[in-house]
């Protein structure tokens, strides 16, 4: 009688490993694909800051160039201000990606 009940115990042991093993697997293969939508995620919001970066350029383009006047120097000293915004812009994106 206590060898059937051992074996029982045994029994049940076999199968708590059993479904602990899938269980694992299961989890793993979770974990692998939640890692593969994180990396997916990771260039999206890497390739929106791209764009968000180029959008404000844009706009700050665009807010100059309403504001100039007909005046020649007054537009060549605004296409210098614009230019230097742009290198700093494009400074701060490379130590961004550094």
């Amino acid at each position: 009688m206590p060898s059937l009940e051992l074996k029982d115990k045994l029994q049940s042991l076999m199968h708590k490993v059993e479904s602990l093993g899938k269980r694992y697997a299961a989890l793993q293969g979770e974990n692998k694909d939640l890692s593969r939508q994180i990396q997916r995620q990771q260039l999206e919001i890497a390739r929106m800051e791209k764009e968000l970066a180029q959008l404000r350029i844009d706009n700050e383009f665009l807010r100059v160039a309403h504001t100039v006047p007909n005046n020649p120097e007054v537009v060549a000293q605004y296409k210098k201000q614009v230019a230097k915004m742009v290198r700093d812009i494009d400074r701060c994106i490379k130590q961004l990606k550094a």
